[in-house]
């Protein structure tokens, strides 16, 4: 099992400049593929993953990379999103905010309901 002591610096190096769109799009479409055949860069991406708390703000660009390129380590497929996921993405991510919201809503009116 992947360690940190045994973390390759370049890899952590291109993975975190992959997840902050640094690299251009030869170099990801390089880099996607390698995450495919270079058992070494999948270990390491999995563990910048797991080491990675504060994943839930990043923003929805680095998560899209993100989603990315776990897809392409972990099922080979290294296609680049298209254009039109940015749509399928803010109906999604705005579907799930209105639901929270209304959750809280009910939630509050049924601790008010019952606390009166």
């Amino acid at each position: 099992m992947k360690t940190l002591e045994n973390l390759s610096f370049h890899n952590i190096t291109l993975i975190e400049d992959y997840f902050d769109g640094k690299l251009s799009q030869h170099e990801t479409e390089k880099f996607l593929r390698r995450l495919i055949s270079d058992a070494e860069l999948r270990e390491d991406f999995d563990l910048v993953i797991e080491l990675s708390p504060q994943m839930v703000t990043w923003s929805l660009d680095k998560k899209r990379r993100v989603r990315l390129a776990f897809s392409t380590r972990h099922y080979g497929a290294a296609a680049l999103p298209s254009k039109g996921n940015l749509a399928k993405d803010l109906v999604a991510y705005g579907t799930a905010t209105v639901a929270a919201a209304g959750l809280l809503v009910f939630i509050s009116g049924l601790f008010v309901f019952l606390a009166s």
